[in-house]
């Protein structure tokens, strides 16, 4: 039977580097395992590197060089492979010594439904609509009970003394009646201490009127 080469598949690579690769040097090792792939003849389409991925803490403690490593750099590679090329890869990807893990699996793209994008749009404005009236009441509930703090704590105005300041800062207009909203003060507590006439004081009896013929 003759030897033909099988299609190429497509697979999912997930590794995860050494936590002690340098920032600067996670680019060329990622450039690096792409490499591995070309170089087995095969093709990377999708490097996923952010959230959720990127530097983890572990499941669990892998003893790499006499270390127990808690922490690793996990990046996920989507690629075209024949079945055939799979172990070279593998078996580059072992002598790396910057990967302590890998993993390689079948994976088939799961086709974009429109409406369940569109429901996920829907759903997130809902929540952001939400969101925005809950902080709207939020700030009005506290508008109002600093509001009701400022009325509790104003000054009380003393009896007698003058009145509270009105809204704006402005005080009652006082006329000759007194205090707005107060009765004028009477006849004998406007004359003061000159009183009414006591009672041994007589008054000034008319003159007579002169006979003009005598």
């Amino acid at each position: 039977m003759r030897d033909y080469a099988r299609e190429p598949r497509t697979y999912e690579l997930m590794t995860v580097l050494h936590p002690e690769v340098p920032e600067e040097e996670i680019e060329p090792a990622l450039d690096r395992i792409t490499g591995h792939v070309t170089g087995a003849g095969g093709a990377v389409s999708e490097t996923l590197r952010d959230s959720p991925w990127g530097r983890r803490r572990l499941a669990y403690p892998i003893r790499n060089g006499g270390r127990d490593l808690r922490d690793g750099y996990y990046t996920v590679f989507h690629l075209s492979l024949g079945p055939e090329q799979v172990d070279e890869m593998e078996r580059e990807l072992k002598l790396n010594t910057q990967v302590i893990r890998y993993m390689v699996t079948a994976y088939e793209p799961k086709p974009i439904d429109p409406r369940a994008v569109e429901d996920a749009e829907f759903a997130a404005e809902e929540a952001a609509a939400a969101a925005y009236a809950a902080a709207q009441n939020e700030a009005a509930r506290l508008t109002r009970q600093a509001q009701s703090r400022a009325a509790r704590t104003a000054p009380t105005p003393e009896p007698g003394g003058p009145p509270a300041p009105t809204e704006g800062g402005e005080q009652p207009i006082q006329g000759a009646a007194g205090v707005a909203g107060q009765p004028p003060p009477s006849p004998s507590e406007s004359a003061g201490s000159a009183g009414p006439p006591s009672a041994g004081a007589q008054l000034a009896e008319p003159e007579a009127p002169v006979d003009a013929a005598t």
